[in-house]
């Protein structure tokens, strides 16, 4: 499934660093990461610095989401999973 207008216009903002883009990302699409976050971490705490990570990394390279050929939600759910499995490696590693 290709991304919708609306998903291209948000990723816009973002590319062009704008505030309020981000914000609206963080409204619509925050939520549903965590869940993703949440399904490999249980630790809310965790979660939650995961999720700041994840938004963080989104805002940073969303110039690589224009590579893909996938929804947004895909793309980012795909960040989420790949943050959460480090940081649990990464707490596996120091235990």
């Amino acid at each position: 499934m290709k991304t919708t207008p609306a998903e291209q216009e948000l990723i816009k903002a973002i590319a062009r660093r704008d505030v309020a883009g981000a914000a609206s990302l963080y409204d619509q699409y925050a939520g549903k990461l965590f869940k993703i976050i949440c399904c490999s971490i249980a630790d809310q705490q965790l979660a939650v610095a995961v999720l700041e990570e994840t938004m963080l990394y989104i805002w940073n390279n969303c110039k690589d989401y224009h590579k893909q050929d996938s929804r947004l939600l895909l793309w980012m759910a795909g960040v989420a999973r790949q943050m959460a499995r480090k940081r649990v490696q990464s707490q596996q590693g120091s235990a």
